[in-house]
């Protein structure tokens, strides 16, 4: 348990599933609120811990007369909506496993989606599969003919199921990976991974029945569909959501949601506090109340120090404490945390020699007057949890010496959907090989970069988040546009770096003035500088930069015929579909 808040006996201890979580969760707290939904700036819909299980239980009895049988498994494309808690649950008391899949966003890369869709669905053999009326026709085709649909309209109609008991080694969740440095590969999260993790985020963090969690994160994604909707469940705490379409539409809605419902945890990636940090006038912020927040946990993407440091200072006039600040740092294969930094405690950087880092595997303290950069740090093992650092040969690395990260324990993943090869590299003599590089420094850990994400000139190594925030400094450049990616040059038989970059407008001399900048800062000057168009990078439906898909798009040619693509919500997608479907003109791919 960690120091500065106390927390009461988890009355939740002896559950071993996560169907006996709601079940539990009923007789302690049934009539109790749970959910308060947000569509834009009013509350679309209010539910009790009994009314979900009611609504569970129709989608189970839905599901059921669909075909769908215990062990099967159930994917869902359903945007943040009642439908998604209730069908989640309902898939998981009719004894099957929910496969989460983010909605189609792009008309333009419909297509590039349902194969992406199509890939899952083929992997994990889906009895069946969730959406809604709206989604229906663009979804359709990536599932084989065969296979059926459930819509909420048609689940209303039937009949509850008694839920079905299962065991812990059942698959609780299939987690599809973001994909961000390859094909994605679908973790299999058995109900004891879940429920493990459920209770160490819960000693992590110090939850109790006194708090309110606030999400905006989406559901498909791991950190809000088990850091905030299964963990306010197991732990018996309000949620107040809403989707991420209406955050990225106005940020300070997330920020609003906390003020005016007393919220006191919530989580978000380094961008988001980036982008509320930067969006937010004076005057809107000193409407904000924040005095209640007391985790403001920060993952899921490199954390940088000035996003700490900006954040704390912009948000102190509504009474946000610099203690709040929550760094961690997990992963899907670990069902969610790995560490968690200490409650109540300012967010700890350090400064180190980053060259003597990057040359040595050394993490030596040097003074940021002196050259040091600052690192952040992500704090200790959450309980259960067993954290290393190994070198290349697989021994296991002291204090101050960086390796690749390594994980065990409950919470732990079994491997990867029928995909031996993958996991038999993954998990080796029961440990987890993250391929994140990390240091631990005075029982602290340190996230520093990934082994797949280096480039290398000159027969130096570099980081590619380090090239990245290094161009930030030059005006234009967007946070969150960047990535670096190394090609082979033929005639030369070396690799090159290059840099691109997303830019609000070009002008003459901008791309030396990135490689300049980048060079002061990391001592790797970039062979190629291209500058792009906002929202051309391509990212996982998390947000991560997709290295390996830029550098695809580069080689192919086609990263450049990608600038300009403007995003079209799902309505308009799901209008265009119909009005092709009346010509007959629709195709299914």
């Amino acid at each position: 348990m960690r120091e500065g808040r106390v927390r009461p006996p988890d009355a939740l201890i002896n559950v071993a599933t996560l169907n006996e979580v709601l079940a539990k969760r009923v007789l302690l707290s049934g009539e109790g609120s749970w959910l308060t939904l947000y569509d834009r700036d009013r509350i679309a819909a209010t539910t009790t811990f009994r009314a979900l299980a009611d609504s569970a239980a129709i989608w189970a009895g839905a599901l059921s007369e669909a075909g769908v049988r215990p062990g099967d498994r159930v994917v869902m494309v359903l945007p943040t909506e009642p439908a998604f808690y209730e069908a989640y649950w309902g898939i998981l008391l009719a004894g099957a496993a929910p496969v989460p899949a983010y909605p189609p966003v792009k008309m333009s890369r419909l297509d590039e989606y349902r194969e992406t869709l199509a890939r899952q669905i083929a992997n994990c053999r889906a009895a069946a599969m969730v959406t809604n009326e709206r989604l229906l026709p663009l979804v359709r085709p990536a599932a084989p003919v065969r296979t059926p649909v459930v819509i909420p309209s048609g689940a209303k109609s039937a009949r509850p199921l008694d839920p079905v008991a299962v065991s812990p080694s059942a698959l609780g969740l299939l987690q599809y990976t973001s994909g961000s440095t390859g094909s994605q590969k679908g973790v299999m999260l058995s109900h004891g991974n879940l429920v493990a993790n459920l209770r160490a985020i819960g000693a992590g963090a110090g939850l109790g029945p006194d708090d309110v969690a606030v999400s905006w994160l989406p559901l498909y994604h791991d950190m809000g569909l088990i850091g905030l909707m299964l963990a306010s469940v197991y732990w018996g705490i309000p949620l107040i959501a809403a989707s991420p379409v209406d955050f990225l539409r106005r940020p300070s809605r997330w920020l609003h949601m906390i003020s005016r419902h007393g919220g006191t945890v919530t989580a978000g990636p380094n961008f988001a506090y980036n982008l509320v940090a930067r969006k937010l006038k004076d005057e809107e912020i000193n409407t904000l109340d924040l005095r209640t927040w007391r985790v403001a946990l920060c993952g899921a993407e490199p954390i940088h120090p000035a996003t700490v440091d900006n954040f704390t200072r912009r948000f102190a006039p509504a009474a946000f404490r610099p203690e709040t600040f929550f760094p961690a740092y997990g992963l899907a294969e670990n069902t969610l945390a790995v560490t968690f930094s200490d409650l109540d405690a300012l967010p700890v950087m350090t400064a180190l020699d980053s060259a003597k880092l990057e040359n040595t595997d050394v993490a030596e303290r040097l003074p940021v007057a002196e050259g040091g950069k600052l690192f952040v740090s992500v704090g200790r093992p959450v309980p259960s949890v067993e954290v290393a650092i190994m070198d290349s040969r697989g021994g296991l690395l002291p204090e101050a010496r960086r390796g690749e990260v390594v994980i065990r324990g409950p919470s732990l993943t079994a491997g990867y959907f029928e995909n031996e090869e993958a996991t038999r590299e993954t998990i080796i003599d029961g440990w987890l090989h993250t391929g994140d590089l990390g240091f631990r420094l005075e029982g602290l850990y340190y996230i520093c970069g990934r082994k797949k994400d280096m480039v290398i000139k000159a027969g130096r190594n570099y980081f590619a988040e380090d090239i990245e925030t290094a161009a930030l400094v030059v005006d234009g450049v967007r946070p969150g546009g960047l990535c670096v990616f190394s090609v082979e040059d033929p005639v030369r038989g070396t690799e090159e770096v290059v840099l691109v970059a997303e830019v609000r407008e070009k002008r003459s001399g901008l791309e030396d003035e990135i490689k300049l900048a980048v060079s002061d800062t990391t001592g790797c000057r970039p062979d190629r500088v291209v500058l792009v168009e906002p929202r051309t990078v391509p990212k996982t439906s998390s947000g991560k930069i997709q290295r390996f898909m830029a550098k695809k798009w580069y080689l192919d040619g086609s990263l450049g015929q990608r600038q300009g693509e403007r995003r079209t919500t799902a309505w308009w997608i799901y209008l265009k579909e119909m009005i092709k479907d009346k010509l007959g003109l629709a195709r299914s791919k």
